[in-house]
């Protein structure tokens, strides 16, 4: 029995379940839209007998259950910047591991202090592009499992939402936001 497990093991554990909890979320948005379809027409039929009472309760319920798909998007497309962040987080580490291997080969000639400062930050970034992995990690380890448990809320979402509180401003950024909402 193996009580230990490599890095490849985890992360392809990892992987799956990401999978599956965003499967859950989807599969979990697909049924509160439905919902909120059948409450609509509910509240429509309230509204042709005339009964404001059912065709206020059926009003929120449908407020509800739109918030409560807002949030499942949400955490869904956190989920998605963390695979994408963590993507951009192995490409920079191979770029850096890339890097110190150039500088080591050229280690040998003229300017080798210079050379060898360079490794020093080399080595800082690698020890930085593993950290960011890790929390990167964890963060999709504890929204997964807060999905696949049925236990996610408000408070996975903030969580999920604290590992992006990175705040760019400029003109190329409100250009980019444009596009988007086009």
């Amino acid at each position: 029995m193996k009580f230990w497990k490599s890095k490849e093991e985890k992360e392809i554990e990892r992987r799956i379940r990401a999978k599956k909890a965003k499967m859950a979320l989807k599969q979990y948005i697909n049924n509160l839209e439905a919902l909120k379809r059948r409450v609509f027409l509910q509240g429509k039929e309230a509204a042709k007998l005339g009964d404001e009472e059912l065709l206020r309760r059926s009003a929120v319920k449908y407020l509800v259950l739109e918030n409560r798909i807002k949030q499942a998007k949400r955490l869904l497309l956190l989920m998605e910047e963390a695979e994408i962040q963590r993507e951009l987080v192995k490409v920079s580490a191979e770029f850096l591991r890339f890097s110190r291997d150039i500088v080591e080969s050229i280690a040998e000639g003229p300017g080798a202090e210079d050379v060898a400062k360079m490794q020093v930050e080399f080595e800082k970034a690698m020890a930085k592009v593993e950290t960011l992995d890790e929390a990167l990690s964890s963060m999709l380890d504890v929204t997964s499992e807060s999905i696949l448990s049925g236990n996610f809320d408000e408070e996975t979402i903030k969580e999920a939402e604290a590992f992006f509180d990175v705040e760019p401003s400029g003109e190329r950024l409100k250009e980019i936001e444009k596009a988007m909402r086009a």
